[in-house]
């Protein structure tokens, strides 16, 4: 059985990030809303290069996002949404080019409205409410890579996510362009009055035809007081039932984050 090793996210790390996160709403107007956003982070790693040890002083893994978004009123009970992202990176120092390429992160539009909100496109599934517990730092967000059916940035994904006051309800469905690749998930956070959240999720789907199929269970615990943010979650399953091979996983990710107020944490 293969089990990845606990990650404890701490503010003070070997690879040095800093970033500035910026976020405006440059239009607003008879329901209809547009909002720009990014961030920007300085990424050095003086260690290793993805574990694996640079022989020089170090490598650059920076990297810079920007995205767009906005809301139209359709009816009273109505409004569109849309939401795009885009990231580009550094390319390797032993050639010294600029990257001139973004990648895409996110492309998805859907309806909102007293039942809920409903999107389509490239986006996170379900689950990934869950894994983002304890997804709150560079080094953090393992737990959603086991499975295309509970990560993120899935292309073809329909999301459903529904807001109770203290429940957040998520279920999603993503059909694969190959026959028998489709998969889905359903995940649901409770927060107490106190600052305590409990999350479980649950995603599954087909590795393809005459292939096997997947599946995992993910639990979170997290708490918040003041400025202070402790959280662990851990995630098992099974990437193949077919496979000869042993493909169980189990994860569990602790992390803490403490903000100071000054816009440093």
């Amino acid at each position: 059985m293969n089990k990845n090793l606990i990650t404890l996210a701490v503010s003070a790390a070997a690879v040095v990030a800093a970033s500035g996160v910026n976020a405006a709403n440059v239009y607003s107007s008879d329901g209809t809303e547009l909002n720009i956003g990014g961030r920007a982070e300085f990424r050095g790693d003086f260690i290793g290069n993805g574990g694996n040890e640079i022989d020089g002083t170090m490598a650059n893994n920076s990297r810079f996002r920007l995205n767009l978004g906005g809301t139209t009123e359709i009816t009273s009970d109505l409004s569109g949404f849309g939401f795009y992202e885009a990231e580009q990176g550094v390319k390797s120092d032993t050639t010294n080019d600029a990257e001139t390429d973004f990648k895409q992160r996110y492309m998805f539009a859907g309806l909102s409205g007293s039942f809920g909100a409903v999107s389509f496109g490239r986006q996170d599934t379900a689950a990934v409410q869950i894994s983002q517990m304890s997804d709150v730092t560079t080094f953090t967000g393992a737990q959603k890579a086991f499975i295309n059916a509970s990560d993120e940035q899935i292309n073809n994904t329909i999301l459903y996510t529904a807001d109770y006051e203290s429940l957040t309800l998520k279920g999603s469905v993503s059909l694969g362009e190959a026959k028998d690749t489709n998969t889905s998930g359903l995940s649901v956070i409770y927060t107490l009055p106190m600052g305590l959240g409990l999350g479980l999720g649950y995603s599954a789907g087909n590795n393809g035809e005459n292939n096997g199929s997947s599946d995992a269970i993910i639990g979170g615990i997290n708490y918040a007081l003041d400025s202070l943010y402790l959280a662990v979650t851990y995630a098992t399953g099974d990437k193949d039932n077919k496979a000869t091979a042993e493909t169980d996983f189990n994860g569990i990710e602790l992390a803490a984050k403490y903000g100071f107020g000054n816009g440093f944490a």
